[in-house]
């Protein structure tokens, strides 16, 4: 009872939003499609960081699907399809993400109010999907940049092929530092100077410069050519490595 509470809220504030002309936190004007209707909501109204997330959303028709993350600092992420779900096209009704047990959707820092916004088209939009080194794609550093790569692939709103929708939740800040195995290394690259476990939250990792140089950062991988492991909100390790040509600062 509780759940379907949450859901005719949402539903309530995505119509007023559409009444009144409010652009979505992604630059997309929300436009009333009689075929298409969708909503997305967390399953709690805060976490703190490192707690495991779900998210509940609905689409009223078989969909394509994309939801997003917007964090307190402006930083866009796609976090369905992803690389452990590759799959956009969903059947109509209620459904859940984590959608596979491959995968976690683990609260991050920074701290702050947290937005998640969902796009469902009848046709196919060319969004990444993610891979190994970048599960959850970035789409923006910025929410400016976010909104830009998002108004990029979307059709026009007279289109009538879409509806979105968005809500929000807490992150409240917390003892998010965890012991955890040390990358796995597989041969590929240099390994981090890590032995056994390591006591740290999810989003850290280490960053080894083109000089060989290692260095401990939470957050987004330092920008800068060199071998980068860290820890991703689904609990995982990933090695990704950088090439940067001009200034990356």
């Amino acid at each position: 009872m509780r759940k379907w509470t949450i859901l005719a809220v949402v539903v309530a504030i995505g119509m007023a939003g559409w009444a009144q002309g409010e652009v979505s936190p992604l630059g997309l004007v929300p436009v009333p499609n009689s075929g298409l209707s969708v909503s997305i909501w967390p399953e709690r109204p805060q976490y703190r960081v490192g707690e495991p997330a779900k998210i509940y959303f609905y689409v009223s028709h078989p969909a394509y699907v994309y939801i997003f993350d917007i964090d307190a600092a402006g930083m866009v992420r796609q976090i369905f399809p992803n690389a452990y779900s590759a799959g956009a096209y969903v059947g109509a009704g209620t459904h859940v993400l984590p959608d596979k047990p491959s995968y976690q959707l683990r609260v991050t820092p920074p701290a702050g109010t947290e937005t998640l916004q969902i796009i469902a088209s009848t046709v196919p939009l060319a969004f990444p999907t993610g891979d190994p080194s970048d599960p959850f794609p970035l789409i923006g550093r910025g929410l400016e940049q976010g909104k830009a790569h998002v108004l990029g692939l979307v059709p026009e709103p007279g289109c009538g092929c879409y509806a979105t929708a968005w809500t929000t939740f807490t992150v409240l800040s917390g003892e998010t530092y965890g012991a955890w195995p040390c990358p796995p290394c597989w041969g590929m690259g240099p390994c981090p100077p890590c032995f056994g476990t390591v006591i740290i939250p999810p989003g850290a990792g280490w960053f080894c410069d083109s000089e060989g140089n290692w260095r401990l950062f939470i957050g987004e991988c330092p920008p800068h050519t060199g071998w980068c492991w860290y820890l991703g909100p689904d609990g995982r390790w990933h090695l990704k490595f950088r090439i940067c040509i001009g200034n990356c600062d």
